[in-house]
This record gives structure tokens, C-alpha cells and sequence, in this order.
């Protein structure tokens, strides 16, 4: 019988991780604590400079009931600066003496309202109870990112040890363009811990219950991108290109801050809050269904009337940012509606909402074109469409759709993208979308040639784009070199896919394979 040696790494890499996720989980349930009590959202330099050391009980009871403290009255100074900041313009002299002196009164009773919060009852005392209690802290904290660290390498000794055992064609995966987008992913990724160890990490902020960090901010901002390159993916296994996709997210957001904002017959609607003049489910539904009858305008151009795809959406991607403007009759409408908030600012299960909201989508999208023929329909028609056509399949039909598809993909990132903002920007909203999303599906490994498609691969491609940008802004590069240094980034990733590269990698495995084999024959000998 083969032994399983590729099962105990796995399970143990899997063993740490859950461990690893537990202490985490227990540094975010004193952060929680801390803010039920006192709505304070205190920082892991505090929590490290405050629990993570050797000192006694008393100490540490001393310390953290003086963090507190400090911590309060900040937000609470904070919180009158910015109050009185717009008030004070403008103001004469002993009005602005009268203010500053009543600035310092309210500060002064804050202070004395949370000094008296801490007499009546210590934060120690309150949140955390025992010192066994910041003994279990101290170990979760120092010991989280050892067994992060180690379980997933475990892991990944793991699923290669896996990979070798299953004798699978390494020279085939090394010929993948998916392999050598996740290779350039990883490397980016390693570029960027180097330079930066705490580029990888990730916190929790207990306000909004959501994690935090570049990895998750990463996912989040490229959800659009990712979104929009599931209809893209297809256009372009089809042998042609969407232009509109960008104009078709201004138009989105457009006519949703319309609905939420328009009506001239109120006065009270004729400044932001949080109302929607019409129903919710309006303001969601018809955008969507706008973007897919002009996603099907699209496909109707290129299906029926047989025009050139980057002709046919070079059409509404001129004229999408002018019925945006004359949607909104080229004002910019903001609005502060909280259940629209949440679509691009929200949270859910501890991630942002963006990021859930993409999950659906794309197993929505892969569910209906992976489990069903339309996805074999889709290369057939990218392949021969005259074939296709006499094979039975209607053609036509099938581009209506991808085109109506990536129409409708288009209207839910027009919606997150204006959620971001609480407001419609016809002029900048989805601005260069389009070319974005091409390079994630070029990236991805589909031809542009049309035929095969990769799904997967345009996620992963979407995640390089996003991961540039991130590594140009966090590590400060001037905003006037951010596009050249992307492309530079980029062109280095394809040439990595190119051919000849990925032939010369898959016959320099084959030797490797070719090598072993022999090495195994003669000691079996």
C-alpha cells in the first residue's frame, strides 16, 4: 500500500493554522471587550505595549487603566476639535475666547466623566478580570504568527507533496499560464514582505467588526475589477473586446444616487441624508436592469448586425458617460443612506462587504458557466463561429448573452464603486476599467485569439493588478511614476507567460523528471 506521506504535513499545517486563528481570535475578543465597554477602539501598539511584557498584576493593572484613560480622552479632545473647528470661522475675538473657553470646560468634564467611568469601576476589573486572563494574552499574541507561519508552510509542503505523489505532468503545469500568474503573485507578495514585514499583517477593528490589513484591502479594492473580468473573460473567449464596461459603472452609479436624491418637489430631500426618495430594492434593481439592456445593445450590435466588438462598445463607451451626466443633469449627487453604505463600506462575516459580495457573484458566474454547456457553447463560438452555427448552436444568441452578461457585471461595480464614495462621479466613476480589466484576463491566460477561457486565471489577474498598485502607494512611489511602473510590472508578468519562457521552464522540468526517473531506475538496480 503507497503511503500517504503528503497527509501528515497537511494535517498538521491545518492543525497550526486553526490554532493560529484561535489566538488570534482571542486578542480580537479583548479588543471587542474593551469597546462594548467604553466604545474605544484600542490598537494593537497599545495592546503590545501595555500586556506584552513581564510585569506583575499591579503594574499591569496601573498601565492598562492608564491606556484607557489616555485613549478616552483623546477621541474625546479629538472629537471637540472637529466639532468646533467650523464654528469657530469667522467668529471676533471674544467670541472666539468665549468658544475656546467652553472647548476646555467641555474637555475637563470629559476628562472627569471617564476618570470617574474608571473609580467607579477599573477597566481592568472590567474587561479583564483575572491575570490568568493576560497570561492566555501574552501567549496568543506571541505565538499567532508563529503558528500562522509555520501551518501554512506545512500546508504547502503538503499540497506539493501531494502534486508529486498524483505523478502529474510538471512540465504541462509549468506550460499553464495560471502557473506562472500565481508564481508572479507570490513573488510580488515576498518583494513586499522583504521590504516591508508587516506589510503581510492583518487586524481587527471591533468598531465595525472587520479585518484589516493590505491582504484584505488588496481582495476589497480589486472586487470591481474581479467582477467586471467574469463578463470580460467571456467577451474575449468570443475573439472580441467590451470598451463599455467603465462608462456602463458610471451609469450605475448615476442613476442609483438619482433615485436616492430626485425629487423637486420636497425641500427636504434637496440636501444628503440618510433617506432613499424611492424604495431600496428600486434603487438596486433598475440600475442593474438598465446596465443589462444596454449590455444587450451591445451584443445586439455585435451578434445581429455583425460589427466589429471594439467597435460596436466603442459607441457606448463614448456616449455611457454622457447619458450618466444626462441622467443626473450633471450634477454630482452625494447621499449618506445607510443601508447603500453598506454595499461598499459595510462588513460581513468579518470581511468587507465588497469582498463577499464578489464570492457570490463569481461562484454565481462560474455555477452557471462551468456546470452547464453554455461555457463549452461560449469557446465553441470563439473557436469557428461558422462551425458552431452549423453544429447547431446559435451563435447569436450566445454573444447577446456574454455581452448582456458583462453589461449587468458592470451595473453591480458601478454599484459598490459609488457606495465607496456616497456619490455618482460620471466623470471618474470606472475610469480605465476597461483596460484593467483586459490585463487581468490576458494575465489570467485567455488568448485574445478567443476560444479557451480561465476564469480562475482572471481572479488571479485581477489580484496582480491590485497588488501593484497597493506596493506603488504603500511603499511611496510619486503618483507621476505609478502608471510607468505598473506597466513595468506588468510587462515583466507576461513576458514570463510568453511562450518561448514557458517552453524553456516546462523542458528544463522535463529533464529534472527525466533525471529522477533515471536516479530511481539504477537504484532500483
Amino acid at each position: 500500500m503507497k503511503r500517504k506521506t503528503w497527509l501528515i504535513p497537511l494535517i498538521l499545517g491545518l492543525i497550526l493554522l486553526a490554532v493560529g486563528v484561535g489566538c488570534f481570535g482571542r486578542v480580537c475578543a479583548v479588543k471587542d471587550s474593551i469597546y462594548s465597554a467604553y466604545k474605544l477602539t484600542f490598537p494593537d501598539s497599545s495592546i503590545e505595549k501595555v500586556f506584552i511584557n513581564d510585569n506583575d498584576e499591579a503594574t499591569l493593572k496601573a498601565d492598562f487603566d492608564a491606556a484607557i484613560l489616555g485613549t478616552a480622552t483623546s477621541a474625546a479632545a479629538q472629537d471637540d476639535a472637529a466639532e468646533a473647528e467650523a464654528p469657530a470661522e469667522g467668529l471676533s475675538e471674544e467670541a472666539a475666547a468665549e468658544l475656546e473657553a467652553a472647548e476646555e470646560a467641555a474637555e475637563e468634564a470629559a476628562e472627569a466623566a471617564v476618570e470617574a467611568a474608571i473609580e467607579g469601576a477599573s477597566p481592568y476589573d472590567t474587561v479583564i478580570g483575572s491575570f490568568g486572563k493576560v497570561t492566555g494574552l501574552r501567549t496568543a499574541w506571541k505565538l499567532q504568527n508563529i503558528f500562522l507561519g509555520i501551518g501554512a508552510l506545512l500546508c504547502l509542503a503538503g499540497i506539493v507533496l501531494l502534486l508529486r505523489a498524483k505523478d502529474l505532468d510538471f512540465a504541462s503545469i509549468m506550460r499553464s499560464k495560471i502557473t506562472w500568474a500565481v508564481i508572479a503573485e507570490i513573488l510580488l507578495l515576498i518583494v513586499c514582505f522583504i521590504i516591508r514585514p508587516d506589510f503581510l499583517s492583518i487586524s481587527y477593528q471591533p468598531a465595525n467588526r472587520m479585518l484589516y490589513g493590505n491582504l484584505v484591502d488588496i481582495i476589497n479594492r480589486s472586487a470591481e475589477i474581479t467582477i467586471i473580468g467574469m463578463g470580460m473573460t467571456m467577451v474575449i473567449a468570443l475573439g472580441g473586446t467590451d470598451l463599455s464596461v467603465g462608462a456602463l459603472v458610471a451609469v450605475s452609479g448615476a442613476l442609483a444616487l438619482k433615485l436616492m436624491r430626485w425629487d423637486p418637489t420636497n425641500p427636504l430631500y434637496q440636501t444628503p441624508g440618510d433617506y432613499s426618495v424611492y424604495p431600496f430594492i428600486l434603487v438596486l434593481v433598475l440600475p442593474l436592469l438598465v446596465c443589462l439592456l444596454m449590455g444587450a445593445f451591445n451584443g445586439v450590435l455585435v451578434g445581429r448586425l455583425q460589427l466589429q466588438p471594439i467597435i460596436a462598445t466603442l459607441i457606448l463607451m463614448v456616449a455611457g458617460r454622457g447619458v450618466a451626466q444626462i441622467i443626473t443633469n450633471g450634477k454630482q449627487y452625494t447621499t449618506m443612506y445607510s443601508p447603500f453604505r453598506v454595499i461598499g463600506q459595510g462588513s460581513c462575516l468579518f470581511l468587507p462587504t465588497p469582498i463577499v459580495i464578489t464570492v457570490v457573484v463569481v461562484a454565481a458566474v462560474m455555477i452557471f458557466v462551468r456546470k452547464t454547456a453554455f461555457g463549452t457553447f461560449v469557446e465553441s463560438v470563439g473557436i469557428n463561429p461558422s462551425a458552431s452555427r452549423l453544429s447547431g448552436i446559435n451563435s447569436r444568441m450566445i454573444i447577446l448573452i456574454v455581452f448582456a452578461l458583462t453589461g449587468l457585471l458592470s451595473g453591480i461595480s458601478g454599484l459598490i464603486y459609488s457606495s465607496r464614495i456616497m456619490s455618482n462621479d460620471s466623470n471618474n466613476a470606472g475610469l480605465n476599467y476597461e483596460t484593467d480589466a483586459i490585463l487581468s484576463v490576458v494575465i489570467g491566460g485567455t488568448s485574445m485569439t478567443g476560444g479557451k477561457f480561465s476564469l480562475s486565471g482572471t481572479i488571479i489577474g485581477s489580484i496582480i493588478i491590485r497588488t501593484i498598485v497597493t506596493f506603488v502607494y504603500y511603499f511611496g512611489i510619486a503618483p507621476e511614476a505609478t502608471m510607468a511602473f505598473k506597466a513595468l510590472i506588468i510587462a515583466v508578468i507576461i513576458v514570463l507567460q510568453s511562450e518561448p519562457v514557458r517552453v524553456a521552464m516546462s523542458k528544463r522540468a522535463s529533464r529534472r523528471a527525466s533525471a529522477r526517473a533515471l536516479a530511481k531506475g539504477g537504484m532500483a538496480k
